[in-house]
């Protein structure tokens, strides 16, 4: 199934989730003190790393975009569910012309599906959130046509071109912080996936192209920050 099947199927399990949800949550606010059920609309600037002992990496900027509804749950927890369509970058180090490192940046594209607890600490001026992201991606597509060829740093043959298969499926974690009033707020948290970004270059047989090209493990990390317009 292609990335964008993959992503349309998830944005139909979304919104069902989201009306199954709010009959539940329409009953769950008779006893909320901070009674909420809206729609938010989202943006968020993004910074991407990658933990991993395989490659030398560098963060790069990207973005979140997307819906979500926040709705009261129980006593000072509010539940939140929300669908980001995210575009996001990632730079390795590759040797270049005379042996100089140069950055080889990649974009990466897909959607992020996220279920969050939000622990009312200040009514609706302050709270903190956590909870489980499902992402659905594409490959890792080069900036830059021209750095196909350049060889990785760590590796002696292993080039820009051939790690562009990361796995299409991750999960990750989230803890944050938002901030504001009723109808709008700021927040800023940190992702980190629990899964293997990497696990797909395992199947790609790239021991063929450099010796060392095997064993790849790493994990997301995603710093956000953005604002959130309740209607």
């Amino acid at each position: 199934m292609s990335p964008i099947l993959k992503i349309r199927n998830t944005l139909k399990h979304f919104l069902l989730f989201l009306l199954i949800s709010t009959t539940f949550a329409a009953n769950a606010q008779r006893n909320s003190k901070y009674a909420s059920n809206r729609i938010g609309v989202q943006g968020q600037y993004a910074l991407l790393d990658l933990n991993t002992s395989n490659f030398h990496t560098n963060q790069e900027a990207g973005f979140l975009a997307g819906l979500s509804k926040r709705s009261a749950f129980y006593n000072n927890f509010d539940l939140i569910f929300g669908v980001d369509f995210m575009q996001t970058s990632l730079s390795l180090n590759a040797s270049g012309a005379a042996s100089e490192i140069e950055k080889v940046k990649y974009t990466w594209s897909g959607a992020q599906v996220k279920m969050l607890l939000s622990y009312l600490i200040a009514g609706d001026h302050f709270s903190v959130e956590f909870g489980p992201i499902f992402q659905v991606n594409g490959k890792m597509e080069l900036n830059d046509e021209n750095q196909r060829a350049l060889v990785l740093d760590g590796y002696t043959s292993l080039r820009a071109e051939d790690i562009q298969e990361w796995s299409r499926v991750n999960g990750l974690v989230t803890l944050g912080l938002s901030a504001g009033f009723t109808r709008v707020r700021f927040t800023a948290n940190y992702q980190y996936g629990f899964t293997n970004a990497l696990k797909r270059l395992n199947d790609e047989g790239l021991t063929l192209k450099d010796p060392a090209a095997t064993n790849f493990k790493g994990n997301l990390g995603l710093i956000t920050a953005g604002i959130v317009l309740y209607l």
